[in-house]
């Protein structure tokens, strides 16, 4: 009895509280919670980068301000040659001197100061530029005849490096002779032209040339690479890069 006397309380208390508005009130709010909390995680940005794949958003960030401030006195340099048609040679000493970093933020400074420019990448063994700006296989496979490819961003153009592996004929001195009157700035991509069997070919493609390297012997080599092919200096000093 003293189980039946209880049961027709609780009883009643269930029904008062189903028919209570402020129950489905509750329950509304908490269906829309899990609504708005999975609609945030569909919807949200991705917090990656291009140009630093594999690395910490903190160290990405990082890497980006440093870009920024190695590569801001180079940009300043190209910035100040006078003439009009530039053709510009990035020239490493090896790919752990001159990542891929450094010529797509120069590129993009020029791009962005209003000026057509072409990015040729001579890096044959990874193709990074082409990576940088998600022009992959997918986008160049049904090319027969090579051209600048345009990337996202306004001004710029990618001449691909696996274009020189799939095209024998072509070879940087005929880019340069197709786009020069094209493109107001050009720039060469060459992270191992100390050791590049077309270094000589290459560096009498440009007109000037920025050396990145960390050894004296290097250096010196390079300097004489570029002077005896009529490729003048603008940087003549070892470029040691703050981050890799």
């Amino acid at each position: 009895m003293e189980i039946a006397g209880f049961t027709v309380p609780l009883n009643g208390w269930a029904e008062s509280l189903l028919g209570s508005p402020y129950l489905y009130a509750a329950v509304g709010c908490f269906f829309a919670c899990i609504l708005l909390i999975t609609l945030w995680h569909l919807f949200r940005k991705p917090q990656t980068t291009t140009l630093f794949p594999g690395q910490s958003s903190k160290a990405k960030a990082q890497n980006t301000d440093n870009a920024a401030d190695f590569t801001s006195p180079l940009i300043q340099k190209i910035q100040r040659l006078n003439s009009k048609n530039k053709i510009i040679l990035l020239a490493g000493a090896g790919l752990d001197n001159l990542p891929v970093t450094i010529p797509v933020k120069i590129a993009i400074a020029m791009a962005q100061s209003n000026r057509r420019c072409l990015l040729v990448d001579m890096d044959t063994r990874r193709n990074a530029a082409a990576k940088v700006f998600e022009l992959n296989s997918n986008t160049t496979d049904g090319i027969i005849s090579p051209y600048p490819l345009k990337t996202v961003i306004p001004n710029l153009s990618l001449w691909p490096a696996e274009f020189f592996v799939r095209f024998s004929q072509v070879n940087i001195r005929t880019v340069i002779q197709n786009t020069k009157d094209t493109f107001e700035i050009i720039m060469i991509n060459a992270p191992y032209l100390d050791g590049h069997p077309d270094r000589k070919l290459i560096a009498m493609s440009a007109e000037y040339g920025l050396i990145f390297c960390q050894k004296p012997g290097q250096l010196d080599r390079l300097k004489m690479l570029l002077s005896e092919n009529g490729c003048r200096l603008i940087q003549s000093e070892p470029v040691n890069c703050p981050y890799q």
